[in-house]
């Protein structure tokens, strides 16, 4: 399992949000060998939150509106300053930003992180943090669809005019660009047949959560279909990111990727075989001393078998 990718989810959300959480947790991951760190994102939690968190069996999330909510893009380049670890978006919504001001955050970050940047990004799922931005909920594919596009051509020509479905501008500069004219790597979240397309048109990979490995194998078969349907080289990255605890003392042992470490490694060579190429690890605590204390176990007892 030598070249899985393993990344530490870095709290962007909640009480133990903040800058010196931040840095420790980002510290902590970096001693214990992770490769990345990689943020959620949100820009606010409505008072109002609708029962369709997909990731959830009833559909409820645990998102609050008094909850702090850091930028994922602010959150990144903090990290960026204090650790040598790669970072990512896991996954950035597309249509919260103007494109123009997305691809800068993008861009910059990449450029600051001297191309150790990966882009995780979805078309997002609450409704009403939808409606807080003003940006129709029914739109959020199509605007998905139009920024990967100008990503796309803002990495290959650096300046350019642009006439959208969404949004037209007169001739513009987007530097820094990536020397080599391409973008950061891009993982596509979601598991429509259009995000599928979406991996296999614009994207490197796939990024989900939860998924197990069964459906994530299933996934993959999906995703090579569209990967070939577009004569795309190569094999599209497919990346999982769960809740992990370590040791006896968590939630039920029956569920994935928690457990003993014998249990856990099991775990993830079997997503391994389902194709996995990254892995993103939530610790399944709350405080954040005993977070870091599951970054150092899975650091000292995981890491080691992979």
């Amino acid at each position: 399992m030598t070249d899985l990718e393993v990344g530490a989810i870095l709290p962007t959300f909640g009480d133990t949000a903040g800058p010196e959480a931040f840095r420790r947790y980002a510290e902590t991951a970096e001693a214990a060998g992770f490769d990345a760190v990689w943020v959620g994102d949100h820009v606010t939690f409505p008072a109002d939150i609708p029962d369709e968190y997909p990731f959830s069996p009833t559909g409820e999330s645990w998102f609050d509106v008094s909850m702090p909510v850091f930028d994922a893009f602010e959150a990144l380049s903090f990290v960026a300053g204090v650790t040598d670890l790669a970072v990512g978006t896991n996954a950035c919504i597309v249509p919260y930003r103007h494109p123009v001001v997305l691809a800068k955050q993008a861009l910059t970050l990449d450029a600051l992180t001297d191309g150790q940047f990966t882009f995780g990004l979805a078309p997002g799922w609450l409704r009403t943090e939808f409606e807080v931005l003003d940006v129709p909920f029914e739109e959020r594919g199509s605007r998905t669809d139009e920024f990967l596009e100008l990503l796309e051509r803002v990495c290959a020509e650096g300046e350019l005019a642009f006439d959208g479905p969404h949004h037209s501008f007169q001739e513009t500069g987007f530097y820094p660009v990536p020397e080599d004219g391409e973008p950061p790597p891009v993982l596509v979240g979601g598991k429509s047949g259009a995000a599928f397309r979406r991996v296999a048109e614009y994207g490197d990979g796939w990024t989900i959560f939860w998924d197990s490995p069964e459906a994530v194998a299933e996934a993959g078969e999906r995703i090579g279909r569209a990967w070939a349907d577009y004569d795309r080289e190569g094999d599209p990255e497919l990346m999982v990111s769960r809740g992990v605890h370590v040791g006896s003392d968590g939630p039920d042992e029956s569920r994935l990727t928690v457990g003993e470490p014998a249990s856990i490694a099991a775990d993830l060579e079997a997503y391994v075989d389902a194709g996995v190429t990254r892995f993103g690890v939530t610790p399944m605590v709350q405080d954040l001393e005993a977070q870091l204390e599951q970054l150092e176990r899975f650091g000292d007892e995981i890491l080691p078998a992979l």
